[in-house]
C-alpha cells in the first residue's frame, strides 16, 4: 500500500504506475511518467493542493496521507448516513473558539469551532447538515485525539405549523 494517495481532477491515480522525476524542483520543473507515457510538466502548489500543467492543460492534484484519506472517507460515510454524529479532535490542541451552541442548526461545511494545535488554527467544520445536541468542550479546553467535541443530531422534523 502506498503512503499517499493521488487525486487528479477528481479521478484517484495508481501511485505505483506514475512516477515524478524532477528537473528543477525551485521551478518546478519535472517529468511525469505514467502508462501513457513520460511529459514534461510544471508543479505548482505545497501542501494537500497542486497544480500541474501539462501540454498547456493545468491540472488540479490533491496529495493526501494515508490516515487524510481514511479522515475523508469516514467523514463522507457519516454525512451519507442517519443518527448522530460525535464529532471529534482529530489532533491533539487547545480549543480557541466555539462558534455553535447545543440547539442551533447548522448546515454542512459551516464553521463548529477552531482548535489551535502546533501554533496553527483549525477550523472544525460540520461534515452534514444538523442540529448541535451537546457540545462537549469551551474554549480554553484542552484536548487530546479522539476526545469528543460535539454532537450532532438530525435537523429533525419540522414542527406543526
Amino acid at each position: 500500500m502506498s503512503d499517499y494517495e493521488y487525486v487528479v481532477d477528481g479521478d484517484p491515480v495508481d501511485a505505483a504506475t506514475s512516477a515524478v522525476a524532477w528537473l528543477d524542483r525551485a521551478t518546478g520543473l519535472a517529468w511525469i511518467a505514467s502508462s501513457a507515457g513520460r511529459s514534461l510538466a510544471v508543479v505548482e502548489g505545497s501542501g494537500d493542493s497542486w497544480w500541474v500543467t501539462i501540454g498547456g492543460r493545468r491540472i488540479s492534484v490533491t496529495v493526501r496521507t494515508w490516515r487524510e484519506r481514511v479522515l475523508a472517507e469516514a467523514e463522507v460515510a457519516a454525512a451519507a448516513s442517519g443518527g448522530a454524529i460525535d464529532v471529534t479532535a482529530t489532533l491533539p490542541g487547545l480549543v480557541v473558539v466555539v462558534a455553535v451552541a447545543t440547539g442551533d442548526t447548522v448546515v454542512a461545511g459551516q464553521s463548529l469551532l477552531t482548535v489551535e494545535a502546533m501554533k496553527m488554527q483549525n477550523e472544525v467544520r460540520a461534515p452534514r447538515d444538523g442540529r448541535v445536541g451537546t457540545v462537549a468542550v469551551a474554549p480554553g479546553t484542552a484536548v487530546a485525539t479522539g476526545a469528543l467535541l460535539l454532537r450532532l443530531e438530525e435537523a429533525g422534523e419540522a414542527g406543526p405549523g
